[in-house]
């Protein structure tokens, strides 16, 4: 058996008994509404993916959060690099990253509430929340950068586009790729928490609050494990797009 094999089958064991502990926690407490048996909530998930509902909300919330990722790294991006050459521009931009990063998340959302259409919700606080950590990871790759290379390329005066290809992005890649990864579950987390506040239609948000309402216990965890489901696939095809290595991060 290969180590591989082996450290499959061990994971096995250990969610087997978890599942084992789950039931026999289900079976102490003897209610439903508090504590719902594995076979309950995966009758509830199964019931979920007969839903035409259930696809329509998981889509819609997914591209709403990841529309507001995608511009996090790409703002975070930019303001990375226009810090990291202009210092000025890292004190204009400091006091506002420190805020998105210090601000409780329902603070954003209940702002928002007031200035948003609150449909778009969790595009905005997916960006909020994912933007200032993709800044300070990439911020500080670029720093890390020797700076005897950045005085080469200036004698031999190297364009700064060329700097880009083939110091910056080169030195500084690995630095952005483990804040996306990182961040890549929280803005699920904290997109679809600003749904359960905003309660836009056809969101994975308004279906965890309806089960919240109804004290629909196997319901809500089979909504659970559906984002959970969500933000793995979306973790590992983020490493595979990527070309990260699991060892590295």
């Amino acid at each position: 058996m290969t180590s591989t094999t082996k450290n499959r089958f061990r994971k096995i064991i250990i969610a087997i008994i978890w599942l084992m502990l789950w039931q026999i926690m289900a079976s102490l407490i003897k209610e439903e509404i508090l504590l719902p048996s594995p076979l309950l909530v995966f009758k509830s998930f199964i019931s979920l993916l007969g839903q035409a509902a259930f696809y329509k909300a998981i889509l819609t919330s997914t591209i709403k959060i990841l529309v507001g990722f995608i511009i996090s790294i790409a703002i975070g991006t930019i303001f990375a690099y226009l810090s990291y050459r202009y210092k000025l521009f890292y004190d204009f931009i400091s006091p506002i990253i420190r805020v998105f990063r210090s601000i409780p998340l329902a603070s954003i959302v209940i702002f928002l509430l007031f200035w948003a259409d609150k449909s778009l919700l969790s595009i905005y606080v997916s960006f909020i929340m994912a933007m200032p950590l993709i800044f300070q990871n990439l911020y500080d790759g670029l720093e890390s950068i020797d700076r005897k290379i950045l005085e080469m390329a200036d004698v031999y005066k190297v364009s700064e586009i060329k700097k880009i290809r083939y110091i910056y992005k080169v030195k500084a890649k690995y630095f952005l790729y483990s804040s996306i990864i990182s961040v890549s579950g929280l803005v699920f987390k904290a997109g679809i928490a600003a749904e359960v506040i905003g309660l836009p239609q056809n969101s994975i948000g308004n279906n965890l609050y309806n089960a919240k309402v109804y004290l629909d216990m196997p319901n809500l965890f089979a909504w659970t494990i559906s984002i959970l489901l969500i933000s793995s696939i979306f973790e590992y095809m983020l490493k595979r797009f990527l070309g990260v290595d699991y060892a590295r991060i």
